[in-house]
Formats: structure tokens, sequence, C-alpha cells
């Protein structure tokens, strides 16, 4: 190498060292982070969603909310499936939060606990009384599959299922050994959680609590408080609640809480007139907007890990508040409601025309593997989504892979990210990678032509 040349990339790594990257990546810097923003842009007069279809699919999701208090054995959690998390986990025992490997002893007193020789054990109705989360296996403690990196290590625990709101219909199939542990299935997914934030309940809990008449809540971090002013349960946005009436500018709710026996016992519940309507809420481009806007930038949460959301857990309250059931997995988000049409195959440029064309404003799903987004329009010609997502891939000079965190709900376009120098562009773009669109308003299970 020349003297000259070395001078150069000595240079070169000065610079690099000294011009440091933007902490925030140029669509989010740019484009305005107000749903409310682009309303004139949105809001072609026709009406996106038909009140009676609204009305249909509202019933629909109240159908499948309530399913597992109508069913006698196990429909997700097979034994099977059960037995199965255990199995792949003893190939793979992975990292604790010490970032020390966890012992070959960890999983054998997991297994022991779980008590999987008698499954299911449990068979009844339940209902969760506080905020909780599914675990793959009966414990809070993480598994990460490495001691550090971007995917594979914190916040990524692998044991993290989902999060599950207060006031949910669960099915018991199982209990552990200890009592501290009970396998539950939710009408969205099945898993592990604290014996204490569930309880049973009975055919009069269930008449009264499925009464067809719900209340949503329209506000994140909501208290919901007794008639004393006492604090009950936080809720948040998408959450559902039995609706009682509405007085002295308040919301009153139905609240489950359990009793010495973990039966569970109705309490009256209120809240600000403001954070809750009647379910569903009137889909509008104002409504849209102001549901949205309670979800712009509220930092990532694996699983709904720490309260928060991550993209498909975005996309499901923001359609649960209007009465629009969407399962819990972005794939399964994508493949099982609404008209899927596939992407899959064309160019970036024939992708966006499609989704341009044919996308309705806040009623399409864009998907590509692991991630999914909602489509908001196209001001002056260019697609726009809101999503929650964790990062952009980058890869440096020696060829080390990490990630440009965004770590949030954000409004981007189809490229977010690629202005960045040290971009992987292997990887490609969200465009490149986008394999499919969802039109939830439309009203047929069939696979419109591009």
């Amino acid at each position: 190498m020349s003297k000259m040349c070395r001078l150069a990339v000595i240079f070169f790594f000065i610079i690099s060292g000294c011009v440091s990257a933007p902490d925030i990546i140029r669509d989010v810097r740019e484009l305005r982070q107000d749903h409310a923003a682009y309303l004139t842009d949105i809001d072609g007069g026709a009406d996106p969603l038909p009140a009676v279809l609204q009305t249909r699919m509202d019933e629909d999701y109240n159908a499948i909310f309530f399913s597992v208090w109508h069913q006698s054995h196990p429909f997700h959690a097979r034994e099977e499936r059960v037995r199965h998390d255990f199995k792949r986990y003893s190939f793979r025992p992975g990292y604790g939060e010490n970032k020390k490997p966890h012992p070959s002893s960890w999983l054998k007193k997991l297994q022991r606990n779980a008590a999987l020789e008698g499954y299911p054990n449990g068979l009844t109705r339940g209902i969760t009384t506080r905020n909780t989360n599914l675990r793959e296996l009966p414990t809070n403690a993480p598994h990460f599959t490495s001691a550090n990196g971007d995917s594979s290590a914190w916040p990524f625990d692998n044991l993290q299922r989902s999060s599950v709101p207060a006031g949910t219909p669960v099915f018991i199939c199982h209990v552990s050994a200890d009592k501290a542990w009970a396998l539950v299935e939710t009408s969205f997914t099945y898993g592990w959680m604290p014996v204490e934030d569930v309880a049973r309940v009975n055919e009069d809990f269930v008449k009264t609590w499925e009464s067809g008449r719900y209340a949503v809540i329209l506000r994140d971090s909501t208290s919901v408080l007794d008639p004393d002013g006492r604090f009950l349960v936080k809720a948040s946005v998408g959450n559902l609640f039995p609706f009682t009436a509405t007085q002295d500018g308040k919301i009153q709710i139905c609240v489950a809480t359990a009793d010495q026996n973990r039966q569970a016992v109705i309490r009256q519940g209120f809240v600000p007139a403001e954070a809750a309507a009647p379910k569903p809420l009137r889909f509008t481009p104002a409504n849209t907007a102001r549901i949205a806007n309670e979800m712009i930038g509220e930092p990532y949460g694996w699983g709904g890990l720490y309260g928060r959301r991550d993209c498909s857990a975005m996309t499901r309250d923001f359609f649960s508040v209007f009465g629009i059931w969407l399962p819990r997995h972005s794939e399964d988000q994508v493949k099982e409601a609404g008209a899927l049409i596939d992407l899959r195959g064309l160019s970036p440029e024939e992708k966006e025309r499609i989704i341009i064309e044919k996308g309705v404003p806040y009623l399409s799903l864009l998907w590509r593997k692991g991630h999914v987004m909602l489509y908001m329009g196209a001001p002056q010609g260019r697609a726009l989504i809101f999503h929650n997502i964790w990062g952009i891939r980058t890869k440096d000079l020696q060829g080390r892979e990490g990630r440009k965190i965004i770590g949030q709900a954000v409004i981007t376009g189809l490229k977010p990210g690629q202005e960045l120098a040290d971009v992987d562009s292997s990887a490609g773009s969200l465009l490149d990678n986008i394999a499919a669109m969802n039109i939830l308003s439309a009203d047929v299970r069939e696979t419109p032509a591009p």
C-alpha cells in the first residue's frame, strides 16, 4: 500500500470516529410524528369501513375473545405442544439475566415443577385479575440465546410469549406442582402465568361479564379506580371491560378481582369519560389519528415485556378499539384476516405502486417476515407506514452486524434508515422485503389479484 493510500485510510478512520451518525434516522427526523398532520391526505370523503361491516366485525371479535369460556379441553395448548416447548430448550439452555449460561439443572427443575405427567389437571375457566405475561416455561427468569448481541440477547427474552391485560378470559389447562404457575389458553395464544394473576370464574360470573355491552380503553396508562377513588388496575389502549354506565364525566365498568379462594369477584370501576368509549369506537380518520397518536413514540417491548408493545401488539391493540380482531403474531395477522395480496416476486417499484393503489389507509397491514406495519396512505405519492420497530440492520467495515436502534413506534416511509452510511445493503430495505398486504376492510376471504 502506498504512503498516500495509508494516509487516506488513517484520515478516513479519524473522520469516522469524530463524525458520528445521527441519533435518529432521517424519516423520523423529517416526517411529522403526528397522525393528525396527515388527516387531509387520508380523508377522501368515502366511508372506509361501513357501519354495518364494522358491527359484524365487532361481533366476530367478541365471539373469539370469549371463546375460551366455551371449551372443555385445551385447544392450542395440546400436550405435545407443551412438551415440545420444554424439549427445544433442552438443546439450547441459553443464558440468564446475569449473562451466564443456564446450568444443566435449570430446565430439569422447571420440568419437574411443570408435572406434565398429569397433564391436563386444570380444565376450568378463569380471568386475569392483573396485567400479566404468558411465558413459554413456568418461570419469570429470562432465556437469551447469547450473552451479548442485538437480537439474541436483552431485551429479546425467548420465554416471553405475550403480555395479557387484566380482564382477559382464559381457560386454565394445568397447574404446576408448586401451585404457583398456571398453563392457560387465551383467545390468541397459550402459556404459563403466575397463579396470583388469575382467578376461577363460575357460570354466574360468565353470564354477567359476557353481557354484550363493552367499553374499550382509548388512552394508555389509564388508572381504573373503585367508587372510593382507590386504585384497582392499570389499563391501556385496546383493553376491554364490560360497560355499565356513563355518569358524572366517568365511564363505569366491571373489574375482576380474586377472593381468598382465587374465585373471581366483580367490582365496579371508573375511568374518565375521555379515556374510554363504548366498543367499538366508530372508525373515522379523526378517530384513527387519535388512537395512533396514543401509541406514537411508545418504546418497543418484545412480546409485551415491561407493559410495552412490539410490532404486532401495537397493530392488535390499535384495531381492538374499533372492534377488529387480529391474532397475536405478525404472520397470522396478515394471513388470517381480511383479504391478502401477495407481493412476493415483485420489484420494489411494483410493490409500492400496488400498495398505494389498493391499500386502504389505517385498514391495511404490510408484512415482511418478523414485522408487521400499518399503512397510513401516500401523501405526495410516497407510501407512509406506522410501526413499532426495533432497528435497522447495519454492518461495519469489518463485516460485524449490528442495529441502528429505533426502538419505538414511529411514522416512516418504506425505506427507513437507508441513508445510513453503515446500513447493511445486503439485507435490503423494508420495501425490498415486504411479502404481503392485507386489507382488513375487504368484505371477502379471497385473495384479490394484484
